[in-house]
C-alpha cells in the first residue's frame, strides 16, 4: 500500500475548491484532522502543518495568486462575443476515472504518434512590451522557385498563403480528400515546409548545423533516437508549380513568393518576389496561414543592424546563428527573454557550448524563468534546471540600451549595469504576421491579434485562416489565438476539411498542446490555458519532491517543519529558494490544474508523458469537487 505526507502550501487565501477537496479527502481516508488547516486558510497569519495521508503519497500546492507576476488578472472575453454555453454540473472525479480509462486503450497511442512526427511546438506568446520591427541582417538567398511568375498557373482551385506546418496539413487534408485537387503552397522562405519546434532543442546537438549547404536535407535525432529530415517531405513530393495545371492535379510549393494582397470579390491574389514582376493567380478558396514573425527589442537597434543581435524563427535563423557561434571572438552568448522559447535555447547552447569553456546568459525581465506560465515555486525549479545545465541567469533584467563594443556589445540595464556579450539572441516573443490581412481588407482582432475566423475556421466567403494567424472563438475558453505546434497541425487540417467540402463543415473543438524541455531530465506538457495570473492547484508525488527538510526527507511518520509558504501567507515575500533561508524543493513529477473561477481550463504535466489522453478528458469535464482525486486519474507515483 502507498503511504504519504500529503502537504498544503495557502499563500494568501485559501480557495473555495481546495476547502471541498479537503472535505473530500477526510471522508475518504479518515485521518488527521483538518482543523488546523481549515483555520489557516481563514487566517493568514496562522501557521500551516503538512498533513498526513497514507494511501497516497503526494504533495499539493495552491496558488490562488502567484506573487511573482507582474502582469494584471487576465482581461475578460471582448465585448459582443456570445458568452460560452454553461459549464456542465460538476461530477465526482472519480466518475469521469471510468470513462478515462476505458478510453486509454484507444488514446494511448496518441501522444506516441506525437512524440514520433516531433508534435511539440513553439509557444511564443511571452507578453513581452512592444518592439521595433527591425529586421534581422539579410544574407544571400537563392533565387525563388520557380524563377519567373510565368510558371504560375492562370488558376488553382486551392491557393494556401504560407508554407509552413498549418499549410501542410491542410493541403494534405485537401488530397486527402480529393485526390485530383489542385493545391497551390506559396511561402516567402526559400526552404520546403519544415517543422519548427527542433529549432530550440534537437538541431543544437548536430555538430553539423553551421556547416549545412542544403537546409532541406538538415536531420536531427529524435527522442527515440531515430534520425529525420526537418521538411516533411522531399522536393520529389511535390509537383512543380510550373506543371500543376498541366497535370490536373497536385500540390506544388512556390518558395520565396509572397502573396500581397487578396481581392475577396473576384478571388484573386498578387504574388510577389524580390526582383520580380508581379503575378495574378485565381483561386477557388484560400487559406491565410502566414504565421507569426518574431518580435524585436528597440534598445537593440543598434546592435541588431552591427549583425550582433539576431532572433530564432526559421530554419535560416539557425543556421546564421550556429555560423555566428564557431567564430573565435564568440565565448559569450545573451539570451534574451524569459519564455519558452528562451528557456529552451538557452539549455540547448549551453549544452553545445559549455565543453568549449563559454557561458550562455539569459536576461529576462521576471524573477525566473517562465514567470508568466509557470506557478513561483515551479518557475523556481526550472531556474535551477537552467543553472545546472550552465546557463548563467539575470533576472529582473531590463535592457534600456544596446552599444556595439568591438566584435561584441554592451548591454546597458536599468539601475545602472551594465552586461558584456559577444552575440545576443532576442526570444522576446511573436506577433501574427496581418500584413496580408491589412491588404486584403480581413477583420483582425485588437487585442490577440490575427485574422478573425468562425468556428469553422473561415473568416471570409471563399476564406479561412489557420495556425498562428487565426484568432477563433473556442466555445469552452473563449476566443483564442494560439501559438502551438499542435495547434497549427490540428487548425489547419481541420481548415483544408472544410475547403474541401465532401462533408459538412466542422467546428474547431480542438483543445491544442504542446511540450517542452529543460535539458535531458525535465520535460513537460500543457494542455489549455497555462498563465501564472491563474489560481492553480499541483499535486506531486511525494517519492518525486526532494527537499532540504531532514524531517520530511525521513518519511511519512516524520513531522515536517513549517513550509517557507507561511511567509507568504503571512505577507511577507518568501525567500528565493536555495538561498539558505529555508528547505529547498525539488520538483520532479507532478501534475498542475489551472482554474478559472471553478472550472480547470488548464493542465500541465511536469515529467510526466503519455496521459494527454487524461488531460484532456480532465479539461472537457470542467469542474470537480476534488481536484485530489482528479490527480490520482494521471498516476503521479508511475514513473517513465
Amino acid at each position: 500500500m502507498l503511504r504519504a505526507v500529503s502537504t498544503i502550501y495557502i499563500e494568501s487565501q485559501a480557495l473555495e475548491l481546495l476547502s471541498s477537496a479537503r472535505r473530500d479527502v477526510f471522508k475518504l481516508f479518515r485521518t488527521s484532522s483538518l482543523s488546523t488547516q481549515a483555520a489557516a486558510a481563514h487566517a493568514p497569519h496562522a501557521t500551516q502543518h503538512a498533513r498526513k495521508i497514507k494511501s497516497y503519497r503526494t504533495t499539493v500546492l495552491t496558488s490562488p495568486r502567484a506573487s511573482h507576476a507582474a502582469a494584471p488578472p487576465p482581461p475578460p472575453p471582448p465585448r459582443g462575443e456570445a458568452d460560452p454555453p454553461a459549464p456542465p454540473p460538476p461530477r465526482r472525479a472519480w466518475h469521469v476515472a471510468a470513462t478515462a480509462l476505458a478510453i486509454t486503450a484507444s488514446l494511448g497511442g496518441v501522444y506516441y504518434y506525437r512524440k514520433l512526427s516531433d508534435d511539440s511546438p513553439v509557444p511564443l506568446d511571452e507578453r513581452p512590451s512592444p518592439g521595433a520591427e527591425a529586421e534581422q541582417s539579410p544574407e544571400a538567398a537563392p533565387a525563388p522557385v520557380p524563377s519567373s511568375g510565368d510558371a504560375f498557373p492562370k488558376h488553382v482551385q486551392y491557393l494556401l498563403v504560407g508554407a509552413g506546418t498549418a499549410s501542410f496539413a491542410a493541403m494534405r487534408a485537401i488530397r486527402s480528400a480529393r485526390p485530383d485537387a489542385q493545391v497551390l503552397m506559396v511561402g516567402d522562405e526559400p526552404e520546403l515546409p519544415y517543422m519548427r519546434p527542433p529549432l530550440s532543442k534537437e538541431l543544437w546537438r548536430e555538430p553539423e548545423l553551421a556547416a549545412a549547404s542544403d537546409l532541406d536535407a538538415l536531420t536531427f535525432r529524435q527522442w527515440n533516437g531515430r534520425r529525420r529530415t526537418v521538411t516533411y517531405e522531399p522536393a520529389a513530393f511535390y509537383t512543380p508549380v510550373e506543371q500543376l495545371e498541366a497535370r490536373g492535379g497536385g500540390a506544388a510549393v512556390a518558395r520565396g513568393w509572397r502573396v500581397l494582397r487578396l481581392d475577396v470579390a473576384r478571388r484573386e491574389a498578387e504574388l510577389g518576389a524580390p526582383g520580380r514582376e508581379p503575378v495574378r493567380v485565381a483561386y477557388d478558396k484560400c487559406l491565410l496561414a502566414t504565421g507569426a514573425r518574431p518580435r524585436r527589442t528597440e534598445a537593440l537597434r543598434a546592435a541588431a543592424e552591427a549583425g550582433r543581435a539576431l532572433t530564432l524563427r526559421g530554419v535560416r535563423d539557425a543556421a546564421r546563428l550556429a555560423r555566428e557561434l564557431r567564430r573565435d571572438d564568440v565565448a559569450r552568448v545573451a539570451v534574451l527573454g524569459g519564455g519558452f522559447l528562451a528557456a529552451e535555447l538557452s539549455a540547448a547552447l549551453a549544452e553545445r557550448l559549455r565543453a568549449e569553456g563559454r557561458s550562455v546568459l539569459q536576461l529576462f525581465r521576471e524573477e525566473a524563468p517562465l514567470a508568466a506560465v509557470l506557478p513561483q515555486y515551479l518557475a523556481e525549479e526550472a531556474a535551477r534546471r537552467l543553472r545546472e545545465a550552465g546557463v548563467t541567469l539575470v533576472p529582473s533584467a531590463e535592457v534600456l540600451a544596446a552599444e556595439p563594443a568591438g566584435a561584441g556589445v554592451r548591454l546597458r540595464l536599468a539601475g545602472g549595469a551594465a552586461l558584456d556579450a559577444d552575440l545576443v539572441v532576442e526570444c522576446v516573443g511573436a506577433a501574427p504576421d496581418e500584413e496580408l490581412a491589412r491588404a486584403s481588407q480581413l477583420e483582425t482582432h485588437p487585442a490577440l491579434g490575427g485574422v478573425l475566423v468562425n468556428a469553422e475556421l473561415q473568416a471570409r466567403a471563399g476564406v479561412w485562416a489557420a495556425g498562428d494567424a487565426a484568432c477563433f472563438y473556442d466555445v469552452v475558453l473563449g476566443r483564442r489565438r494560439v501559438e502551438h505546434h499542435d495547434h497549427a497541425v490540428v487548425s489547419g487540417r481541420l481548415a483544408g476539411e472544410n475547403m474541401a467540402g465532401l462533408a459538412p463543415p466542422k467546428h474547431y473543438t480542438h483543445q491544442s498542446m504542446f511540450w517542452s524541455d529543460l535539458g535531458p531530465q525535465l520535460g513537460y506538457e500543457a494542455i489549455g490555458i497555462i498563465d501564472s495570473r491563474l489560481p492553480t492547484v499541483g499535486v506531486f508525488s511525494a517519492d518525486a519532491v526532494t527537499s532540504g527538510d531532514k524531517a520530511l526527507a525521513a518519511g511519512a511518520d516524520a513531522e515536517p517543519a513549517a513550509e517557507p509558504a507561511d511567509a507568504a501567507a503571512a505577507g511577507a515575500e518568501p525567500a528565493p529558494a536555495g538561498d539558505g533561508s529555508g528547505p529547498e524543493r525539488r520538483y520532479e513529477r507532478g501534475v498542475v490544474f489551472y482554474l478559472r473561477e471553478k472550472r480547470v481550463v488548464g493542465v500541465l504535466l511536469w515529467n510526466l508523458f503519455n496521459r494527454m489522453h487524461v488531460a484532456r478528458q480532465v479539461l472537457a469535464q470542467g469542474e470537480f469537487d476534488d481536484l485530489f482525486e482528479v490527480a490520482k486519474l494521471f498516476s503521479l507515483h508511475e514513473e517513465e
